[in-house]
């Protein structure tokens, strides 16, 4: 399933540009990540000679033209944006609108707005790139609050949103993210009727704080949504949903909790094997072993996309590689092509609610 998945999201990025009726261009903050500029540059690399696509680069100017320099490529290949400043993740998010107005990140988000590329792709502070997504981009009409939609790998995949933007939601909000996510499952995922499921603490509809119980009702009431109810944490991973719908502060502990369970069970089943008599045991299964961590690597799905923005902004793991970077790129191509923004507004204008 999993693989299946992804195979889905490559329809959309294209094999090397094929199909694709326009030369696509991605907009790059190379700066304020981890692993620096260098590691971010050779993914935009990775993802051009892959996918065909066009890169705009935003950042340091010598540490970018000294990393496509190292693989090889021709400066004129890209465009390069340069920026004296850089945002960390140590910096308030609000700063983004002050002492950081022109830093790698709100640069890009700008040259976005201004129609200088596709999508954007940032590595950066979280909680900078929201605000400064949401202060140049904007939300499409009707959306009243834009959310962090990441992918947990299980078994099968689930959407969750927010995972992190908004720590604090209505239940207005939360109907909303339910809606969004459904698109985005179905249009850039693949996923025919995505199960829209509302994190609770059980799946009694009675059960959950009063703003779930009220957020419960809403999407009840929403016949275009695949409403399942209320989803336990433990039947997330199970595959009861396709789409898990919260506030920012739960499905951020959410976020967290799987990756750091899925790190500790690769760590146990690796140690299982240590010694000469383990690794000779278990050279028939370090294969599958192998397979299965790559197959549970949040980084292999791409970015986490702002979902309800009126253009496609991607974050990427703090820490991501060149790999990574790619995965986030090829997301962001998934996204422009899939039309998923045109048809939420198209929704959003034939409704009479809010939602």
């Amino acid at each position: 399933m999993t693989s299946c998945i992804l195979k889905r999201t490559m329809r959309f990025a294209g094999c090397k540009g094929k199909g694709r009726k326009r030369n696509m261009k991605i907009i790059l903050d190379v700066m304020g990540s981890d692993k620096g500029a260098a590691e971010l540059v050779h993914g935009a690399i990775l993802a051009k000679r892959e996918y065909g696509v066009s890169l705009c680069l935003v950042g340091d100017g010598d540490a970018i033209r000294a990393a496509l320099a190292a693989h090889g490529e021709r400066e004129g290949d890209y465009e390069i944006v340069e920026t004296a400043d850089t945002l960390t993740m140590e910096d308030d998010p609000l700063s983004i609108r002050r002492a950081h107005r022109d830093c790698s990140m709100a640069t890009a988000l700008r040259l976005l707005a201004d129609g200088r590329g596709d999508a954007m792709v940032s590595a950066g502070n979280t909680g900078a790139l929201f605000i400064g997504a949401t202060g140049f981009i904007h939300c499409i009409d009707g959306v009243r609050r834009a959310a962090l939609a990441s992918i947990l790998p299980f078994a099968v995949p689930v959407l969750l949103l927010d995972s992190g933007a908004n720590a604090e939601v209505t239940p207005a909000f939360l109907s909303q993210f339910a809606v969004l996510g459904s698109y985005y499952m179905k249009e850039v995922m693949g996923v025919e009727s995505p199960r829209v499921g509302l994190i609770s603490n059980g799946t009694e509809a009675h059960k959950g704080t009063p703003l779930y119980r009220e957020a419960h009702a809403l999407l009840r009431e929403m016949p275009d949504l695949h409403f399942v109810g209320n989803v336990e944490g433990k039947g997330v991973p199970e595959g009861a949903c396709d789409v898990a719908v919260c506030d920012g502060f739960t499905g951020n502990i959410l976020l967290k909790t799987a990756e750091g369970v899925s790190k500790f069970v690769m760590k146990q089943v690796s140690g299982m094997f240590s010694g000469v008599v383990g690794k000779l045991a278990g050279l028939c299964v370090l294969k599958k072993a192998k397979a299965m961590k790559k197959r549970f690597d949040v980084k292999e799905y791409g970015g986490a996309p702002f979902l309800g923005l009126r253009m496609p902004v991607i974050k990427a793991h703090g820490n991501s590689d060149a790999n990574a970077t790619k995965n986030a790129i090829r997301q962001a191509i998934a996204y422009a092509e899939s039309g998923v923004i045109g048809k939420i507004e198209a929704r959003l204008r034939e409704k009479t609610d809010p939602v």
